[in-house]
Protein backbone atom coordinates (compact mmCIF):
# COMPACT_ATOMS: atom_id res chain seq x y z
CA UNK A 1 0.00 0.00 0.00
CA UNK A 2 2.90 2.32 0.71
CA UNK A 3 4.73 1.37 -2.52
CA UNK A 4 5.79 4.20 -4.83
CA UNK A 5 4.94 6.92 -2.31
CA UNK A 6 8.28 8.65 -2.72
CA UNK A 7 7.73 8.74 -6.47
CA UNK A 8 4.20 9.98 -6.01
CA UNK A 9 5.39 12.70 -3.64
CA UNK A 10 7.82 13.96 -6.28
CA UNK A 11 5.06 13.91 -8.88
CA UNK A 12 2.68 15.69 -6.52
CA UNK A 13 5.23 18.38 -5.78
CA UNK A 14 5.68 18.95 -9.50
CA UNK A 15 1.94 19.03 -10.05
CA UNK A 16 1.29 21.50 -7.25
CA UNK A 17 4.07 23.80 -8.43
CA UNK A 18 2.69 23.59 -11.97
CA UNK A 19 -0.91 24.39 -11.03
CA UNK A 20 -2.22 27.62 -12.51
CA UNK A 21 -5.31 29.20 -11.03
CA UNK A 22 -6.97 30.19 -14.29
CA UNK A 23 -10.73 29.97 -14.62
CA UNK A 24 -10.88 31.65 -18.05
CA UNK A 25 -12.62 28.96 -20.04
CA UNK A 26 -15.99 28.48 -21.67
CA UNK A 27 -18.38 25.77 -20.55
CA UNK A 28 -19.69 23.88 -23.62
CA UNK A 29 -23.28 23.75 -22.40
CA UNK A 30 -24.46 22.38 -25.76
CA UNK A 31 -22.83 18.99 -25.14
CA UNK A 32 -25.54 16.42 -24.64
CA UNK A 33 -23.96 12.98 -24.55
CA UNK A 34 -24.82 9.53 -25.82
CA UNK A 35 -28.19 7.99 -25.12
CA UNK A 36 -27.39 4.29 -25.43
CA UNK A 37 -24.75 1.84 -24.25
CA UNK A 38 -21.56 2.40 -26.30
CA UNK A 39 -21.55 -1.14 -27.66
CA UNK A 40 -24.38 -3.59 -27.07
CA UNK A 41 -21.92 -6.44 -27.62
CA UNK A 42 -19.58 -5.17 -24.92
CA UNK A 43 -19.13 -6.80 -21.53
CA UNK A 44 -20.49 -4.79 -18.59
CA UNK A 45 -18.45 -4.67 -15.37
CA UNK A 46 -19.92 -3.05 -12.27
CA UNK A 47 -17.68 -0.78 -10.22
CA UNK A 48 -17.83 -3.46 -7.53
CA UNK A 49 -16.48 -5.96 -10.06
CA UNK A 50 -13.67 -3.58 -11.03
CA UNK A 51 -12.71 -3.13 -7.37
CA UNK A 52 -12.92 -6.88 -6.84
CA UNK A 53 -10.72 -7.52 -9.87
CA UNK A 54 -7.91 -5.78 -8.03
CA UNK A 55 -8.88 -6.92 -4.52
CA UNK A 56 -8.68 -10.63 -5.32
CA UNK A 57 -5.19 -10.33 -6.78
CA UNK A 58 -1.71 -10.08 -5.30
CA UNK A 59 -1.84 -6.34 -4.71
CA UNK A 60 -0.26 -5.47 -8.04
CA UNK A 61 -2.24 -3.42 -10.59
CA UNK A 62 -4.43 -5.42 -12.94
CA UNK A 63 -4.61 -4.35 -16.60
CA UNK A 64 -7.61 -4.96 -18.83
CA UNK A 65 -6.64 -6.38 -22.22
CA UNK A 66 -6.83 -4.09 -25.21
CA UNK A 67 -9.56 -4.83 -27.72
CA UNK A 68 -8.41 -7.50 -30.18
CA UNK A 69 -9.72 -10.58 -31.89
CA UNK A 70 -11.40 -12.63 -29.19
CA UNK A 71 -11.26 -9.78 -26.65
CA UNK A 72 -14.53 -7.96 -26.05
CA UNK A 73 -14.88 -4.31 -25.19
CA UNK A 74 -15.46 -3.91 -21.46
CA UNK A 75 -17.22 -1.00 -19.75
CA UNK A 76 -18.20 0.14 -16.32
CA UNK A 77 -20.60 2.97 -15.57
CA UNK A 78 -21.19 5.47 -12.82
CA UNK A 79 -22.21 8.95 -11.75
CA UNK A 80 -19.71 11.76 -11.25
CA UNK A 81 -19.46 12.92 -7.61
CA UNK A 82 -16.30 15.05 -7.80
CA UNK A 83 -15.97 18.51 -9.30
CA UNK A 84 -12.84 20.50 -10.04
CA UNK A 85 -14.85 23.71 -10.47
CA UNK A 86 -13.72 24.82 -7.01
CA UNK A 87 -10.15 23.63 -7.51
CA UNK A 88 -10.21 21.04 -4.73
CA UNK A 89 -9.97 18.09 -7.14
CA UNK A 90 -7.21 18.06 -9.73
CA UNK A 91 -6.94 15.84 -12.79
CA UNK A 92 -9.18 13.10 -11.47
CA UNK A 93 -12.79 12.05 -11.73
CA UNK A 94 -14.63 10.18 -8.97
CA UNK A 95 -17.64 8.09 -9.93
CA UNK A 96 -20.01 5.90 -7.92
CA UNK A 97 -22.45 3.23 -9.09
CA UNK A 98 -25.70 5.00 -8.19
CA UNK A 99 -26.81 8.59 -7.54
CA UNK A 100 -28.36 7.48 -4.25
CA UNK A 101 -27.36 4.71 -1.83
CA UNK A 102 -24.28 3.64 -3.82
CA UNK A 103 -22.45 0.42 -3.07
CA UNK A 104 -19.11 1.24 -4.70
CA UNK A 105 -17.06 4.11 -6.11
CA UNK A 106 -13.71 4.56 -7.82
CA UNK A 107 -11.23 7.30 -8.77
CA UNK A 108 -10.21 7.75 -12.42
CA UNK A 109 -6.88 9.47 -13.05
CA UNK A 110 -6.97 11.84 -16.07
CA UNK A 111 -4.43 14.26 -17.52
CA UNK A 112 -7.09 16.86 -18.19
CA UNK A 113 -8.18 20.01 -16.39
CA UNK A 114 -10.87 21.21 -15.98
CA UNK A 115 -13.18 18.18 -16.05
CA UNK A 116 -16.43 19.71 -14.79
CA UNK A 117 -17.08 21.44 -18.10
CA UNK A 118 -17.86 18.07 -19.69
CA UNK A 119 -18.24 15.70 -16.75
CA UNK A 120 -20.13 17.74 -14.21
CA UNK A 121 -21.47 16.60 -10.83
CA UNK A 122 -24.20 13.97 -11.33
CA UNK A 123 -23.34 13.23 -14.98
CA UNK A 124 -23.63 9.55 -15.85
CA UNK A 125 -20.63 8.18 -17.73
CA UNK A 126 -19.52 4.95 -19.34
CA UNK A 127 -15.85 4.10 -18.81
CA UNK A 128 -14.07 1.86 -21.30
CA UNK A 129 -11.81 -0.49 -19.38
CA UNK A 130 -9.76 -2.02 -22.20
CA UNK A 131 -6.20 -0.77 -21.89
CA UNK A 132 -6.75 0.69 -18.42
CA UNK A 133 -5.39 -0.71 -15.17
CA UNK A 134 -6.93 -0.87 -11.73
CA UNK A 135 -4.60 -0.54 -8.77
CA UNK A 136 -4.03 1.15 -5.44
CA UNK A 137 -2.33 4.47 -4.86
CA UNK A 138 -2.11 6.07 -1.41
CA UNK A 139 -4.57 3.52 -0.05
CA UNK A 140 -7.29 4.26 -2.62
CA UNK A 141 -8.23 1.99 -5.55
CA UNK A 142 -8.00 3.87 -8.86
CA UNK A 143 -8.31 3.46 -12.63
CA UNK A 144 -5.77 4.80 -15.11
CA UNK A 145 -2.93 3.90 -17.44
CA UNK A 146 -0.24 1.58 -16.13
CA UNK A 147 3.21 3.16 -16.37
CA UNK A 148 6.21 1.75 -14.59
CA UNK A 149 4.02 -0.34 -12.33
CA UNK A 150 2.04 2.70 -11.20
CA UNK A 151 -1.45 3.99 -11.98
CA UNK A 152 -0.88 7.04 -14.19
CA UNK A 153 -3.26 9.51 -15.79
CA UNK A 154 -5.18 8.86 -19.00
CA UNK A 155 -3.68 11.24 -21.62
CA UNK A 156 -5.83 14.31 -22.29
CA UNK A 157 -6.23 13.34 -25.95
CA UNK A 158 -7.71 9.97 -24.94
CA UNK A 159 -10.06 11.06 -22.15
CA UNK A 160 -13.17 11.17 -24.35
CA UNK A 161 -12.20 7.81 -25.85
CA UNK A 162 -12.23 6.19 -22.41
CA UNK A 163 -14.89 8.23 -20.60
CA UNK A 164 -18.16 8.40 -22.54
CA UNK A 165 -20.48 11.17 -21.44
CA UNK A 166 -24.20 10.25 -21.45
CA UNK A 167 -27.18 12.59 -21.67
CA UNK A 168 -28.23 11.83 -18.08
CA UNK A 169 -27.49 14.17 -15.19
CA UNK A 170 -28.87 12.76 -11.94
CA UNK A 171 -29.57 14.43 -8.61
CA UNK A 172 -26.91 12.92 -6.35
CA UNK A 173 -28.08 12.27 -2.79
CA UNK A 174 -25.23 12.09 -0.29
CA UNK A 175 -25.14 8.79 1.60
CA UNK A 176 -25.67 9.42 5.32
CA UNK A 177 -23.06 7.59 7.39
CA UNK A 178 -21.36 7.91 10.76
CA UNK A 179 -17.64 8.39 11.28
CA UNK A 180 -17.50 5.10 13.17
CA UNK A 181 -18.82 3.38 10.02
CA UNK A 182 -15.80 4.37 7.88
CA UNK A 183 -14.34 1.40 6.02
CA UNK A 184 -12.65 0.51 2.73
CA UNK A 185 -16.09 -0.19 1.30
CA UNK A 186 -17.09 3.48 1.66
CA UNK A 187 -13.97 4.90 0.03
CA UNK A 188 -14.57 7.38 -2.80
CA UNK A 189 -18.34 7.47 -2.18
CA UNK A 190 -20.18 10.76 -1.79
CA UNK A 191 -21.23 10.79 1.86
CA UNK A 192 -22.96 13.02 4.39
CA UNK A 193 -21.86 13.42 8.01
CA UNK A 194 -24.46 14.96 10.33
CA UNK A 195 -24.07 17.08 13.45
CA UNK A 196 -20.57 18.19 12.55
CA UNK A 197 -18.66 21.23 13.78
CA UNK A 198 -15.06 22.38 13.53
CA UNK A 199 -12.74 21.94 16.49
CA UNK A 200 -12.50 24.98 18.73
CA UNK A 201 -8.88 25.72 17.80
CA UNK A 202 -9.89 25.98 14.12
CA UNK A 203 -12.59 28.58 14.68
CA UNK A 204 -11.80 31.75 12.76
CA UNK A 205 -9.33 29.97 10.46
CA UNK A 206 -9.59 29.61 6.70
CA UNK A 207 -10.02 26.37 4.75
CA UNK A 208 -6.39 26.26 3.57
CA UNK A 209 -4.50 29.56 3.72
CA UNK A 210 -2.95 29.53 7.20
CA UNK A 211 0.83 29.88 7.56
CA UNK A 212 1.30 26.19 8.29
CA UNK A 213 -0.73 24.97 5.29
CA UNK A 214 1.61 23.49 2.69
CA UNK A 215 -0.29 21.45 0.11
CA UNK A 216 -3.52 20.85 2.00
CA UNK A 217 -5.29 22.58 4.82
CA UNK A 218 -6.30 19.86 7.30
CA UNK A 219 -9.11 20.86 9.64
CA UNK A 220 -10.57 18.63 12.38
CA UNK A 221 -14.36 18.23 12.36
CA UNK A 222 -16.19 16.64 15.30
CA UNK A 223 -19.66 15.20 15.71
CA UNK A 224 -21.77 15.33 18.87
CA UNK A 225 -20.32 12.04 20.11
CA UNK A 226 -16.77 13.34 19.90
CA UNK A 227 -15.82 11.31 16.78
CA UNK A 228 -13.50 13.25 14.50
CA UNK A 229 -12.51 13.36 10.84
CA UNK A 230 -10.10 15.54 8.88
CA UNK A 231 -11.47 17.87 6.21
CA UNK A 232 -8.76 18.34 3.56
CA UNK A 233 -8.70 21.35 1.24
CA UNK A 234 -6.11 22.02 -1.43
CA UNK A 235 -4.06 25.19 -1.06
CA UNK A 236 -4.75 25.66 -4.80
CA UNK A 237 -8.53 25.64 -4.33
CA UNK A 238 -10.56 28.72 -5.16
CA UNK A 239 -12.00 28.81 -1.63
CA UNK A 240 -8.77 28.31 0.34
CA UNK A 241 -9.06 31.80 1.88
CA UNK A 242 -12.71 31.46 2.90
CA UNK A 243 -13.26 31.40 6.67
CA UNK A 244 -14.56 28.14 8.11
CA UNK A 245 -18.25 28.21 9.03
CA UNK A 246 -19.30 28.28 12.65
CA UNK A 247 -22.25 26.48 14.27
CA UNK A 248 -23.12 22.87 13.51
CA UNK A 249 -24.55 20.96 10.56
CA UNK A 250 -23.99 18.41 7.80
CA UNK A 251 -20.93 17.91 5.60
CA UNK A 252 -21.14 16.41 2.10
CA UNK A 253 -18.01 15.18 0.35
CA UNK A 254 -15.94 12.33 -1.04
CA UNK A 255 -14.45 9.98 1.56
CA UNK A 256 -10.83 9.13 0.82
CA UNK A 257 -7.44 8.63 2.48
CA UNK A 258 -4.69 11.12 3.20
CA UNK A 259 -1.56 11.17 1.01
CA UNK A 260 0.33 8.79 3.29
CA UNK A 261 -2.66 6.47 3.78
CA UNK A 262 -2.67 7.09 7.54
CA UNK A 263 -6.28 8.15 8.06
CA UNK A 264 -9.62 8.78 6.39
CA UNK A 265 -10.28 12.30 5.17
CA UNK A 266 -13.12 14.18 3.50
CA UNK A 267 -12.81 16.30 0.35
CA UNK A 268 -15.60 18.72 -0.55
CA UNK A 269 -16.32 20.18 -3.98
CA UNK A 270 -17.22 23.67 -2.73
CA UNK A 271 -17.89 25.33 0.66
CA UNK A 272 -21.61 25.02 -0.11
CA UNK A 273 -21.21 21.33 0.79
CA UNK A 274 -21.10 22.37 4.45
CA UNK A 275 -24.59 23.13 5.77
CA UNK A 276 -23.66 24.54 9.16
CA UNK A 277 -26.91 26.32 10.00
CA UNK A 278 -27.82 24.63 13.30
CA UNK A 279 -27.38 26.96 16.27
CA UNK A 280 -28.50 24.38 18.88
CA UNK A 281 -25.92 22.62 21.06
CA UNK A 282 -25.32 18.90 20.75
CA UNK A 283 -27.28 16.39 22.77
CA UNK A 284 -25.53 15.62 26.03
CA UNK A 285 -23.70 12.32 26.28
CA UNK A 286 -24.31 10.17 29.37
CA UNK A 287 -21.76 7.57 28.30
CA UNK A 288 -18.86 7.78 25.87
CA UNK A 289 -16.62 4.71 25.58
CA UNK A 290 -13.70 4.29 23.25
CA UNK A 291 -11.47 1.34 24.06
CA UNK A 292 -7.70 1.59 24.14
CA UNK A 293 -4.90 -0.91 24.58
CA UNK A 294 -4.29 -2.09 28.11
CA UNK A 295 -0.75 -1.77 29.37
CA UNK A 296 -0.34 -5.53 29.63
CA UNK A 297 -2.79 -6.34 26.80
CA UNK A 298 -4.53 -8.91 29.02
CA UNK A 299 -6.93 -7.07 31.30
CA UNK A 300 -9.75 -4.74 30.44
CA UNK A 301 -8.95 -1.48 32.20
CA UNK A 302 -11.47 1.11 31.01
CA UNK A 303 -12.18 3.26 34.02
CA UNK A 304 -15.54 2.67 35.71
CA UNK A 305 -16.48 -0.52 33.82
CA UNK A 306 -16.99 -3.88 35.52
CA UNK A 307 -15.40 -6.92 33.86
CA UNK A 308 -16.70 -10.14 35.44
CA UNK A 309 -16.46 -13.79 34.37
CA UNK A 310 -19.50 -15.85 35.34
CA UNK A 311 -18.28 -19.16 33.88
CA UNK A 312 -15.03 -20.35 32.33
CA UNK A 313 -11.51 -19.03 32.31
CA UNK A 314 -11.73 -16.16 29.81
CA UNK A 315 -12.76 -12.53 30.31
CA UNK A 316 -13.08 -9.36 28.25
CA UNK A 317 -9.73 -7.92 27.13
CA UNK A 318 -8.61 -4.85 25.23
CA UNK A 319 -6.97 -5.26 21.84
CA UNK A 320 -5.68 -2.98 19.08
CA UNK A 321 -5.75 -3.47 15.32
CA UNK A 322 -4.27 -0.84 12.97
CA UNK A 323 -4.36 1.76 15.70
CA UNK A 324 -7.98 1.17 16.73
CA UNK A 325 -8.65 -0.11 20.24
CA UNK A 326 -11.63 -2.34 21.06
CA UNK A 327 -12.90 -4.80 23.66
CA UNK A 328 -12.66 -8.50 22.79
CA UNK A 329 -14.02 -11.77 24.13
CA UNK A 330 -13.35 -15.23 22.76
CA UNK A 331 -13.74 -18.78 24.04
CA UNK A 332 -11.46 -20.04 21.26
CA UNK A 333 -8.71 -22.38 22.53
CA UNK A 334 -9.87 -21.90 26.12
CA UNK A 335 -10.87 -25.53 26.60
CA UNK A 336 -13.93 -24.34 28.50
CA UNK A 337 -17.21 -26.18 28.09
CA UNK A 338 -19.00 -22.98 29.08
CA UNK A 339 -17.73 -19.42 29.02
CA UNK A 340 -19.82 -16.41 30.08
CA UNK A 341 -18.37 -12.95 30.57
CA UNK A 342 -20.06 -9.68 31.60
CA UNK A 343 -18.87 -6.22 30.61
CA UNK A 344 -20.98 -3.65 32.50
CA UNK A 345 -20.98 0.09 32.00
CA UNK A 346 -20.62 2.75 34.67
CA UNK A 347 -23.92 3.82 36.25
CA UNK A 348 -26.14 6.03 34.06
CA UNK A 349 -28.57 8.69 35.30
CA UNK A 350 -31.60 7.89 33.14
CA UNK A 351 -33.54 10.85 34.56
CA UNK A 352 -31.00 13.42 33.35
CA UNK A 353 -32.78 14.09 30.05
CA UNK A 354 -35.34 12.79 27.57
CA UNK A 355 -34.96 10.38 24.68
CA UNK A 356 -31.89 8.41 25.76
CA UNK A 357 -30.35 6.47 22.86
CA UNK A 358 -27.75 3.67 23.07
CA UNK A 359 -25.47 2.93 20.09
CA UNK A 360 -22.39 0.74 19.71
CA UNK A 361 -20.46 -1.30 17.15
CA UNK A 362 -19.67 -5.00 17.06
CA UNK A 363 -17.73 -7.40 14.86
CA UNK A 364 -17.33 -11.19 14.79
CA UNK A 365 -14.47 -13.44 13.82
CA UNK A 366 -14.80 -17.23 13.52
CA UNK A 367 -18.62 -16.93 13.59
CA UNK A 368 -20.83 -19.67 14.99
CA UNK A 369 -23.75 -20.18 12.63
CA UNK A 370 -27.07 -19.87 14.45
CA UNK A 371 -25.46 -18.73 17.70
CA UNK A 372 -25.54 -15.16 18.95
CA UNK A 373 -22.41 -14.95 21.04
CA UNK A 374 -23.21 -11.49 22.44
CA UNK A 375 -26.35 -10.12 24.06
CA UNK A 376 -27.04 -6.67 25.50
CA UNK A 377 -29.04 -5.96 28.66
CA UNK A 378 -30.10 -3.07 30.89
CA UNK A 379 -30.77 -3.12 34.62
CA UNK A 380 -32.15 -0.44 36.94
CA UNK A 381 -31.70 -2.43 40.18
CA UNK A 382 -28.10 -3.68 39.79
CA UNK A 383 -25.94 -2.71 42.80
CA UNK A 384 -22.72 -2.31 40.77
CA UNK A 385 -20.86 -5.27 42.35
CA UNK A 386 -19.81 -8.63 40.85
CA UNK A 387 -21.85 -10.59 43.39
CA UNK A 388 -24.94 -8.55 42.53
CA UNK A 389 -24.96 -9.41 38.82
CA UNK A 390 -27.10 -12.55 39.10
CA UNK A 391 -29.38 -10.98 41.73
CA UNK A 392 -30.31 -8.04 39.47
CA UNK A 393 -33.12 -7.89 36.92
CA UNK A 394 -31.76 -7.59 33.38
CA UNK A 395 -33.92 -6.72 30.37
CA UNK A 396 -32.79 -7.65 26.86
CA UNK A 397 -32.07 -4.81 24.42
CA UNK A 398 -32.58 -5.65 20.74
CA UNK A 399 -29.97 -4.42 18.26
CA UNK A 400 -28.80 -4.94 14.68
CA UNK A 401 -27.16 -8.33 14.26
CA UNK A 402 -23.42 -8.21 14.78
CA UNK A 403 -22.92 -10.96 12.20
CA UNK A 404 -21.57 -9.29 9.07
CA UNK A 405 -22.21 -10.86 5.69
CA UNK A 406 -18.58 -11.35 4.60
CA UNK A 407 -16.53 -13.15 7.23
CA UNK A 408 -13.44 -13.15 5.01
CA UNK A 409 -13.26 -9.37 5.44
CA UNK A 410 -12.12 -9.02 9.03
CA UNK A 411 -12.84 -5.96 11.16
CA UNK A 412 -15.99 -5.04 9.27
CA UNK A 413 -17.83 -3.21 12.02
CA UNK A 414 -21.64 -3.26 12.26
CA UNK A 415 -23.59 -0.47 13.93
CA UNK A 416 -26.21 -1.45 16.49
CA UNK A 417 -28.77 1.06 15.29
CA UNK A 418 -30.48 3.44 17.71
CA UNK A 419 -31.66 1.59 20.83
CA UNK A 420 -34.36 3.54 22.70
CA UNK A 421 -33.78 3.74 26.47
CA UNK A 422 -36.40 6.45 27.12
CA UNK A 423 -38.80 4.06 28.89
CA UNK A 424 -36.25 3.41 31.66
CA UNK A 425 -35.73 5.71 34.65
CA UNK A 426 -33.51 5.99 37.69
CA UNK A 427 -30.00 4.60 37.73
CA UNK A 428 -29.20 2.16 34.95
CA UNK A 429 -26.39 -0.11 33.80
CA UNK A 430 -25.73 -1.48 30.30
CA UNK A 431 -24.26 -5.01 30.12
CA UNK A 432 -22.59 -6.73 27.16
CA UNK A 433 -22.63 -10.46 27.81
CA UNK A 434 -20.65 -13.09 25.88
CA UNK A 435 -21.64 -16.75 25.99
CA UNK A 436 -19.74 -19.54 24.28
CA UNK A 437 -18.18 -22.97 24.52
CA UNK A 438 -14.83 -24.14 23.17
CA UNK A 439 -15.68 -27.82 23.55
CA UNK A 440 -18.99 -27.45 21.68
CA UNK A 441 -17.41 -25.38 18.88
CA UNK A 442 -19.31 -22.23 19.89
CA UNK A 443 -16.16 -20.17 20.27
CA UNK A 444 -16.70 -17.00 18.26
CA UNK A 445 -14.45 -14.01 18.79
CA UNK A 446 -16.51 -10.86 19.48
CA UNK A 447 -15.26 -7.29 19.21
CA UNK A 448 -16.99 -4.25 20.76
CA UNK A 449 -16.28 -0.55 20.27
CA UNK A 450 -17.70 2.99 20.30
CA UNK A 451 -20.38 2.68 22.99
CA UNK A 452 -22.49 5.82 23.42
CA UNK A 453 -25.60 6.81 25.36
CA UNK A 454 -26.94 10.26 24.46
CA UNK A 455 -29.93 12.30 25.56
CA UNK A 456 -31.95 14.87 23.63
Amino acid sequence: MKTYKVAWLIVSLFVCISCVEDDNFDIPMSLSGITAYPNDQAQFNSINAVLGNFGTGTGDPVTYEAVAEGVLEKYTEGYVVSSDEGGNFYKQLVIQDAPENPTAAIVIQVDKNPMFTQYEFGRKVYVKLNGLAVGESNGVIQLGRLEGGQIARIPSTQVTEYIKRTDEVAAVIAKEVSIVDFSDGLESQYIRLNNMTFADDHMGQTFASENNDSFNGERVMLNCLGNSVILSTSTFSDFKSVTLPENRGSSDGVLTRDFYDDFYTLYINTPEALHFNNLEPCSEALLTAYFTEASDNTNFNFEGWLNSTEEGSESWTEQVYQGNGFAEFSALSSGDSNNTGWLISPVLDLDQGDGEILTFQTEHAYPDVGHDAIKVYISTNFDGTPVGILNATWQTLEFTSSLEANFDNWYTWTGSGDIDLSTFSGQGYIAFVYTGSDTNNLNSTVHLDNVFVTVQ
